[in-house]
């Protein structure tokens, strides 16, 4: 119950919610930016990006090669941002679930438009040092397949099991 909760265990949940949506926007930036150091700050050395239409990327240097895709490189010189929305987070102990919804605006011969829009889930750790990190983020295309829905749907639920 939240009145049995001490001032200082408030106060590191309300630290943690903030410390979390931080880290599910510097994936947009960093993304943008082409940052590989601050990719691999935010994500586990074992962390998975997996895109539902695109594959797997397994390990922080994969996720962090993602920024050198020609493809990737292209999109950002053309004019782009991944923009993340305000997400749900769910913390329990040391792991927490943040689910949103993600989009690619980019820049094309018409002026900016929406390139690709996700429903996005994060499975985060606390790092030992301090601050958390991803251990799993799951992107579906909201394309009209199910799995997307589905995922929002689930947002509410916290971190799956380890």
């Amino acid at each position: 119950m939240e009145e049995s909760r001490t001032i200082e265990q408030r106060l590191l949940a309300v630290e943690d919610h903030i410390a979390i949506g931080q880290l599910v926007g510097a994936y947009g930036y960093a993304i943008d930016g082409r940052n590989k150091d601050v990719l691999g700050r935010i994500y586990a050395e074992d962390g998975v990006y997996a895109v539902g239409d695109t594959g797997t990327f397994a390990g922080r240097e994969a996720i962090q090669a993602i920024a050198d895709m020609p493809g990737h490189i292209a999109l950002v010189e053309a004019g782009c941002a991944h923009i993340s929305t305000n997400p749900q987070i769910v913390i329990d102990g040391d792991r927490a679930s943040a689910t949103c919804h993600t989009m690619v605006g980019a820049h094309g011969d018409g002026g900016f438009f929406i390139w690709r829009l996700s429903a996005s889930q994060l499975m985060l750790s606390r790092k030992p040092e301090g601050g958390w990190q991803i251990d799993h983020r799951q992107n579906y295309l909201l394309q009209g397949d199910p799995e997307g829905p589905a995922l929002l749907a689930r947002a509410a639920d916290g971190p799956a099991p380890a």
